[in-house]
């Protein structure tokens, strides 16, 4: 059943297949190389961030000031005691606006992995109306206005090159480390940020009851890879530009879309206090501050090699499977045979590529590195395929369909939201004309059946002429 000649198709097809799952498996084990370039290429951002920030967010001026508030309670005896309360209090403006300018600036580390850093100037502008303060405050309170202070929210104050503050119209002031204010708390989820650290001005001469104040802020921070602004005041007016045309925007508010300047990026949000969900004044334990309202861009790298490989490979085993088919129709349409050994050196070679194409992608782009590897790969095959079968014509017909395939695999990489729908239709095709080229074979003995090309006709009754070898 085995011997050369007479093993079935039918069995040579299941072999096939499994195969081509088996040939498979090595591929997505290039899922981990792509893995541990993925973190290495994090951990460089990481590096560059501690020198120059990381990625930054801000939250614009509030006032801030210290209450004590005394009640009178049960203690455990029964007996009345009086339980101290120490908190901050907490006024937000009532309208505000931030702006952010982004300078990119791209530096390598290394040969290979390159950082998007910024240097960024935002601007806060905040009107204060302190009437009927402090209206949230607990009740029995005493809130020590002298005390109070201006704080700017930033992510990391080591990327500072500016920090200036006037008040009222005033001499520019420089902010300085708000340490002492670390018990509030502020943490912008909503586009993945951390806690916020607090810059601070002291306030104690110019706010109190009934005040009104205008407040702008003058920022110059260095960053890497996102900047973000939050939703600080009441009504909200915040807006990003730069220059760097690959942005991903994100965050709890839609924005206002604009034409974005050649070659750079501009976007604007308008937050009305009903979308803000925060009420304008309150205490630090009770009011989450900046929680889900910020927006933010994301630098991108256009040249990404690792998600385009890393897409290419979830298609891994359809494309092996669909190489193997295309040898097994051949091998089906000719009269030599192809050994199993021989179809793993094809999947070998399949697997190849993949590493040659996520290594060329690192060092001279994605496109260029696949016309590489996806030519190399093909010739190869294809003039495999040719000695196999003896024929130049069949060595011709898989380069013709190997090229197909391939560039169907760099269609699928550069459609993404149509991958999917691109794969299913191509396997599709692919197994249609598979059933085509293969319907006349007798899957039993591994010939062609009755009235296919070059097949014998089949012999009368009691004719004893032998039967043309399959």
């Amino acid at each position: 059943m085995f011997e050369p000649g007479r093993r079935s198709f039918g069995l040579k097809l299941l072999l096939v297949c499994a195969l081509a799952a088996l040939m498979s498996l090595p591929a997505f084990a290039v899922f981990g190389l792509i893995y541990e370039r993925t973190n290495r290429a994090q951990q460089v951002v990481s590096e560059v961030g501690a020198t120059f920030g990381g990625e930054q967010a801000f939250s614009g001026p509030m006032l801030a000031a210290p209450y004590k508030a005394s009640r009178t309670v049960s203690g455990p005896d029964g007996k009345p005691t009086v339980e101290i309360e120490n908190g901050w209090y907490l006024v937000f403006p009532a309208t505000g606006s931030g702006e952010g300018d982004v300078a990119v600036d791209v530096r390598q580390r290394g040969s290979l992995f390159k950082v998007r850093t910024y240097r960024a100037g935002v601007n806060f502008t905040a009107a204060f109306d302190l009437t009927g303060e402090p209206s949230a405050a607990p009740e029995g309170a005493a809130v020590d206005w002298t005390r109070a202070a201006l704080l700017i929210g930033v992510t990391d104050p080591r990327g500072a090159q500016k920090a200036e503050v006037r008040v009222n119209g005033g001499e520019p002031q420089r902010l300085e480390p708000g340490s002492s204010f670390r018990e509030i708390s502020a943490v912008l989820q909503s586009t993945g940020q951390g806690g916020l650290q607090w810059l601070k001005l002291d306030a104690g001469d110019v706010a109190r009851p009934g005040a009104r104040l205008s407040v702008s802020a003058a920022l110059v921070f260095t960053g890497v890879e996102s900047v973000t602004l939050s939703a600080f005041a009441k009504e909200t007016q915040l807006s990003l530009k730069g220059n760097w045309p690959h942005v991903a925007y994100s965050g709890a508010f839609p924005s206002l879309i604009e034409q974005s300047p050649a070659g750079g990026f501009s976007r604007r949000w308008s937050i009305p206090f009903v979308a803000r969900g925060l009420d304008g004044a309150g205490v630090a334990q009770s009011t989450p501050i900046s929680v889900n309202l910020a927006v933010s861009a994301r630098l991108l790298d256009p040249a990404n090699p690792y998600k385009a490989v890393e897409r290419s490979l979830k298609y891994a085993l359809m494309f092996i499977g669909l190489i193997f088919l295309a040898f097994f129709v051949l091998e089906t349409l000719s009269a030599k045979r192809v050994h199993p050994a021989q179809y793993v050196l094809i999947g070998l070679a399949q697997v190849v590529f993949y590493l040659l194409l996520l290594s060329l992608a690192e060092r001279i782009g994605f496109d260029l590195a696949f016309l590489i590897a996806a030519g190399a790969t093909v010739a190869l095959i294809s003039s495999y395929a040719g000695n196999v079968f003896e024929s130049r014509s069949r060595g011709l017909a898989a380069l013709a369909a190997f090229s197909a395939l391939y560039g169907l695999i760099y269609l699928l990489m550069r459609l993404e939201d149509f991958a999917l729908l691109a794969g299913s239709i191509a396997g599709f095709g692919a197994i249609a004309a598979v059933m085509y080229f293969t319907r006349r074979i007798s899957w039993y003995d591994g010939g062609l059946g009755a009235g296919a090309a070059g097949a014998p006709m089949p012999q009368a009754p009691g004719n004893s002429a032998p039967r043309a070898p399959s």
